[in-house]
């Protein structure tokens, strides 16, 4: 972490992950990039990457105030805080707001546990929505009332995906990757915040109708198009490979991931073919092939779209 000095609310970030190591020991969790945190002049971002191997019961508890904008890419299990059940759900988006509260989580062993999450402090939330009259409660107080724990959550949506790879692109460092950072978590926040707050079905939940063993049906979709990108398989047959009816399979990829089984793949196709121009070693035609593009027209267009260039051109880009 760099030297900026921390707000004593991120400290929540620290009391669950000694909780984490408490619990499994160096023998139950295997960190595959483990933790890595990053304190912003106001912000905090901590990304995660955990293998849990012994399933149990994982505790914590803090008194300090938080609001959390946080990021489930990969990963099951449940979460239990201050009374309020959840299930960890990939490939959504959670927007939190917590003081004073206690905390369970259980993961499933074997679970691999990929996040990225966003600390902000209450004060910083209260000054972005608005002045509040000095008899009036805080747009936090007002949206926890009594309770020490809300969420809003939602898939991630295909907009922000852009900015999450942004922000692991940085091309600065020092004080511009400071800079860049925050820019683009606030952004997030931007995005997110008005999205639960602000929009009219903003409230309305992800509908949680799957049981834990479609989602581990769903995820095994995902695994197998991503696999067979080249050549994949159609929905239908798609459903019969993983154990699922392709209406269930349909909607519940769109509330796991936030978008089509064929718009996900189409998107994954894309960030390969990027990875492999970016190695040089490929012509266009060969990085179109590979991930299945057997129309080159047709390719160069949908990359046009997602990355601003022509692929020659961005693979002639400095690395």
């Amino acid at each position: 972490m760099n030297k900026v000095t921390r707000p004593e609310s991120f400290s929540i970030f620290d009391t669950y992950f000694e909780a984490m190591i408490r619990h499994h020991g160096t023998n139950g969790t295997e960190r595959t990039d483990g933790k890595s945190g990053h304190t912003l002049s106001r912000l905090e971002i901590v990304r995660t990457d955990w293998t849990i191997r012994r399933e149990g019961e994982i505790r914590c508890a803090s008194e300090a105030a938080m609001v959390e904008l946080s990021f489930c890419f990969e990963g099951c299990g449940q979460v239990e805080v201050s009374g309020s059940a959840h299930d960890l759900q990939e490939g959504s988006c959670s927007l939190q707001l917590m003081r004073d509260f206690s905390a369970s989580f259980r993961y499933e062993q074997g679970a691999r546990v990929r996040t990225l999450a966003f600390g902000m402090p209450v004060w910083l939330f209260n000054a972005y929505h608005g002045p509040v009259a000095a008899a009036s409660a805080s747009a936090f107080d007002r949206l926890l009332g009594t309770d020490s724990f809300r969420q809003f959550r939602c898939p991630i949506l295909p907009a922000t995906r852009r900015l999450l790879q942004e922000l692991e692109d940085c091309p600065y460092t020092g004080a511009m990757k400071d800079m860049y950072l925050e820019a683009k978590a606030l952004e997030l926040f931007a995005v997110y915040t008005n999205r639960f707050l602000y929009e009219s079905d903003s409230q309305a939940p992800v509908s949680g109708t799957l049981s834990r063993t479609d989602r581990q049906k769903i995820r095994e979709a995902r695994e197998e198009i991503v696999k067979r990108m080249d050549a994949p398989p159609s929905l239908l047959e798609l459903s019969r490979i993983v154990g699922i009816n392709d209406y269930k399979l349909k909607l519940g990829f769109k509330e796991l991931y936030g978008t089509s089984v064929f718009a996900y793949l189409r998107e994954q196709r894309l960030h390969k073919a990027g990875e492999l121009l970016r190695t040089g070693d490929m012509s266009v035609s060969e990085a179109a092939a590979r991930v299945g593009y057997m129309n080159f027209s047709h390719f160069a267009e949908a990359f046009r779209r997602k990355f601003g260039m022509n692929p020659s051109v961005y693979r002639k880009e400095p690395r």
